[in-house]
């Protein structure tokens, strides 16, 4: 499986996860539980992040016996979690790979990469800015890594402030009064070539509502915050297609933000999501 056929199970990002991209060798295993979970401790604290719903936890494959397909898991993370974490001592193509993989489908602002005191970097790596450890060191690291930690994620919080500020300015009067209506469904349709629905649709939120979120929702999709879902299903000898507006990761987060839902609703919904909602 190659990663540009891969579809991810997982919609959005997961706000709590770095996942760890290491050697599984157990030479490794202290820069993990000795350096990146203690750093990730104090990440938490210093962006206040005592709640278990929204502290930072450190994941690495190795660790999951669940898995039954190393690489799918692999690629999974990769797409879905906050900050990849790349330890590039010692060159390790596999690293390296999966490195290449996160680079070039994810902001390089939601990566952190992290190398010991010795390490020489290859050319085509030279440039990357990456955080040098002591290795017999880890207790002094530990704090200037979780600064990295922290920093990554008041950026990537700005930047997604910044977009979902950006939407509700560009929301219209229209937006608004769809927003208020179905804000609170994960889902909902609105059947325009059906006069009995149609007729149904008014009588449940007002004269002329039909019209005037048919606007909104056209301009909701337009700004990322709602998007169409459709199925097909074969029905004596042909073909039903059901389909449904849902709310975007961008849409639940904007929801959550005029507190129309709440973050752990926004969460769910962010699991649910169908493919390809992950604006």
């Amino acid at each position: 499986m190659y990663p540009y056929d891969y579809k991810p199970i997982s919609r959005g990002i997961n706000h709590r996860e770095i996942f760890v991209v290491m050697p599984f060798v157990s030479d490794f295993d202290p820069i993990y539980n000795d350096l990146i979970k203690p750093a990730t401790t104090k990440a938490n604290d210093i962006l206040g992040f005592s709640d278990d719903n929204l502290a930072l936890y450190t994941y690495r494959t190795k660790d999951d016996l669940r898995t039954t397909s190393g690489w799918i898991n692999v690629l999974e993370h990769l797409v879905s979690a906050q900050i990849v974490m790349g330890v590039l001592t010692s060159n390790n193509p596999n690293v390296f790979y999966e490195l290449g993989i996160a680079h070039a489908t994810q902001p390089i602002t939601r990566q952190i990469l992290i190398a010991n005191q010795s390490y020489e970097p290859t050319f085509d790596t030279k440039d990357l800015i990456f955080y040098k450890y002591v290795d017999a060191d880890f207790a002094s690291c530990t704090e200037p890594l979780a600064i990295k930690i922290s920093d990554a994620i008041k950026t990537y919080k700005i930047e997604r402030e910044k977009r979902i500020n950006h939407s509700r300015m560009m929301i219209g009067p229209f937006d608004f009064e769809v927003i208020m209506n179905h804000g609170r469904n994960r889902n909902f349709a609105v059947h325009s070539k059906d006069e009995l629905w149609r007729a149904k649709y008014e009588e449940q939120f007002g004269m002329d509502s039909f019209e005037r979120h048919i606007i909104g929702i056209t301009n909701l999709c337009n700004l990322g915050l709602l998007g169409l879902n459709t199925i097909s299903k074969p029905i004596d000898g042909g073909v039903q297609v059901e389909f449904s507006y849902w709310w975007t990761t961008l849409g639940n987060d904007l929801l959550s933000l005029m507190e129309i839902i709440n973050q752990e609703e926004a969460t769910v919904r962010r699991s649910q999501l169908p493919e390809f909602f992950d604006l």
